[in-house]
């Protein structure tokens, strides 16, 4: 009796290979490529580790990407898919209110449902990123979380959740693990309708420690 070498037998590179071409098979080598920044820095991303990574010979990978100008370009367009196919989950998750959309956006940054947060930093720290689409991706994405709600609130829990958001990439974000759900929280009943200083209970002062003065 002949064997039938069957799909689940393959291994994911074995697979890959016999898909180059194939349009779906570039989001994944775009995200494979994501996961390798994300790990090891954007001079860490080459051809080779790419191949290594994913399984797809250096020719199938300039099938897709032509030069290495060309798959960072890529991968800027990956991000903003990312990003949006988050928001678009996490919205879908939520009751169909007016401040929908913003929340969706909210909750889909400050916990970054993409997973492509550490690979976005990078990529944007090493001066290749190019910013263009970023900035109409930026563009669309607030006319689109504005819509159904007034401008100024829109406007301000955009700012702060990007605010947020790039404190936390940078590494210098000084607020603590409670403050920031405390953040979080008001900032999703602030698109909901609230007000800055309406809601919970104020937070209890935070305590200074006085440094030690040793002896001489």
């Amino acid at each position: 009796m002949s064997k039938k070498v069957t799909k689940s037998r393959l291994s994911a590179g074995e697979r890959a290979e016999r898909q180059v071409g194939r349009p779906s098979v570039r989001p994944m080598l775009l995200d494979a490529a994501l996961d390798l920044i994300a790990e090891r820095g954007v001079a860490e991303l080459t051809y080779d580790a790419l191949a290594e990574r994913t399984g797809v010979s250096k020719g199938g990978l300039l099938y897709h990407f032509e030069s290495k100008e060309a798959l960072i370009e890529a991968l800027a367009e990956r991000l903003i898919e990312r990003y949006a196919e988050a928001r678009r989950k996490t919205k879908e998750s939520l009751p169909d209110t007016p401040s929908r959309e913003l929340k969706g956006y909210a909750i889909a940054s400050m916990h970054n449902r993409s997973k492509a947060d550490r690979a976005s930093a990078r990529l944007r720290m090493s001066g290749l990123y190019d910013n263009r689409p970023g900035k109409a991706y930026y563009a669309q994405r607030f006319r689109e979380i504005s819509a159904d709600i007034d401008f100024d609130r829109a406007a301000i829990v955009h700012l702060a959740v990007e605010g947020l958001w790039y404190m936390e990439l940078a590494g210098v974000s000084p607020f603590s693990a409670m403050e920031r759900r405390r953040i979080v929280m008001k900032l999703l009943g602030l698109a909901d309708g609230g007000e800055i200083g309406g809601g919970a209970a104020a937070a209890p002062p935070r305590t200074r420690r006085t440094p030690k003065v040793s002896g001489s």
